[in-house]
Parts: structure tokens; sequence; C-alpha cells
């Protein structure tokens, strides 16, 4: 690993990251352009974030993931959807993200499920942190701390899709376009 490399400073900075919340999402209607750059922006200092696309938005559309825009505008309620389908998607297949969020997000109560939602990804993020940091140092193994990280996102996606099959009584389709 680069000397430069500083293991609690950069599990310190992503730590700190935080989500917007409900109230701080716009609260105008945005075109498909600036919907992009606003997540983009939102999600960019997460390292799994790899940009979203027209097309994208497009298929989660179409895919009934998240509801379809009014006259080719986008609300809040369209920012939420897409950050928590890009936060989500790496884990699981968008398959269980439609049926969980058709299932959780009820009319209504978005704005408190989308802050709920931002808390927990949060607290997850200082968790996996912490224990990356609680791990020993090994001199003689600089990647450790990331095959720790590896292997508890392994793990935990691993469990997410045990919880979802469970949940649904049905095993989820490994094979399933994330």
């Amino acid at each position: 690993m680069e000397e430069s490399f500083e293991l609690s400073e950069l599990c310190t900075t992503i730590a700190m990251q935080r989500l917007p919340r409900w109230n701080q999402l716009p609260d105008l209607e945005l075109y498909m352009d600036q919907v992009l750059s606003l997540v983009d922006r939102y999600l960019g200092a997460y390292p799994g974030h790899r940009g979203l696309t027209a097309a994208m938005v497009n298929n989660y559309v179409k895919l009934g993931v998240m509801p379809p825009p009014v006259r080719k505008k986008y609300t809040r309620l369209h920012l939420a959807y897409l950050i928590v389908i890009c936060l989500l998607k790496a884990s699981l297949p968008i398959e269980s993200i439609r049926r969980m969020a058709a299932e959780s997000v009820k009319p209504g109560a978005e704005s408190a499920f989308y802050d709920s939602f931002c808390e927990s990804f949060e607290q997850s993020v200082r968790e996996a942190s912490e224990a990356v940091l609680a791990q020993p140092e090994h001199d003689d193994a600089p990647y450790a701390p990331l095959f720790h990280a590896a292997l508890r996102a392994q793990a935990e996606q691993a469990l997410a899709l045990a919880l979802y099959e469970a949940a649904l009584g049905e095993p989820e389709r490994r094979d399933a376009k994330k």
C-alpha cells in the first residue's frame, strides 16, 4: 500500500459522511440531468458509487422500483428512491429492492422511511469502520484491513440475502440482474 495511506484517517473520513435527509433534498421539480448530478454529488463521497445514468433511472421506473416522473420531472421522492437504490444495488438484486420498497415505503410516510434508511446506512458505515480499526495491525500484511472489510461485506451480503429469502419464504435467484 502507498506510504501516504493512513487507515484511521480513511476510516474516519468515510464514517463521517452524511446523506442528505428528506428536508435537505430539493423541494422542486427537477429534470433528469439535474437528478443525475445531485445523486452523484450526494453519493460521490462513497467509493462504491459508480455513477448514475439516465438509462439506469429509466430502467428503475420501467421495472417499478421507483415511481415514474410526472411530465419528465422528478421530485425529492425520486431523489430519495434513487439514493436508496444506488446504495442497496451493490448488495441486493434489483428485484429484491423493488419488492422491499413496495412493502416498506408506505404512502405518506416516505420521508420517515428515507430518513430512517439514512440513519441506518450511516450507522452501518460507522460500525464497519470501527471494526476495521479494531483489527490488530499487521506490518507484514498491509492488506489485512482490506481483506477484513471485504470479508465483512461478503458476510453481510450473504446475511442480507438470507434474511430477504426468509422474509419472502422463497429463495432469491442468484442470477437476477443488479
